[in-house]
């Protein structure tokens, strides 16, 4: 009588449905793509009854995802849950006292550039002989030198040489702003008819 007494007491003062911890585990357990894999660690009861800890599940692939902050911000029918896995949420952060990640910066990809190569930009390749002139006379600005070659039927109109890769991949994004054109960058090759 005295152990069933003892049990009535301890579940009289944890509540019918337990702890506010163990209600949002539950609660942040069911946001996860595998509830039952959920692993707990370092929580703790917040102001106005929050929790925050870190959570860890598995994923689509069946593999653990790595511990992530979360907050479960208690209500009257139960948690919500925000778990933040890229460390950028700042309410989260300031709330359960993490540090947010800074976003990274890409840096700028480097042009890796071939000694000695000459590098062109290539406009267009059309198959009508006065599409391609009509192209080299609005391309005869100051700064850019126009040239077509023919291959396969087509003539291929581009600006260059440019004696780095660099340069090239200016002037093809000079081409973009001022003429609305869309060119790539290739090696130089030779023109193989006269530039008119």
């Amino acid at each position: 009588m005295r152990k069933l007494l003892v049990a009535g007491l301890a579940f009289a003062v944890t509540g019918c449905g337990g702890s506010d911890i163990d209600r949002a585990r539950t609660a942040v357990a069911d946001r996860l793509k595998d509830p039952d894999s959920a692993k707990f660690r370092n929580e703790r009861q917040v102001s106005d009854g929050g929790i925050c800890g870190e959570v860890n599940g598995k994923n689509g692939f069946g593999a653990y995802s790595g511990f992530a902050p979360f907050f479960a911000m208690k209500r009257p029918d139960g948690f919500d849950v925000m778990i933040d896995s890229d460390l950028s949420d700042p309410f989260v952060s300031k709330v359960c006292g993490y540090t947010i990640a800074s976003p990274k910066t890409k840096e700028p990809e480097q042009t890796k550039e071939i000694p000695g190569a000459q590098w062109a930009v290539q406009v267009a390749s059309v198959s009508n002989e006065k599409t391609a002139e009509k192209l080299m006379q609005d391309l005869n600005v100051p700064g850019w030198k126009p040239y077509t070659t023919r291959r396969d039927g087509r003539i291929r109109v581009f600006l260059g040489p440019f004696s780095t890769r660099s340069e090239a991949s200016a002037s093809m994004d000079e081409l973009a702003s001022k003429k609305a054109l869309k060119g790539f960058v290739l090696r130089y090759q030779e023109p193989e008819m006269s530039s008119k």
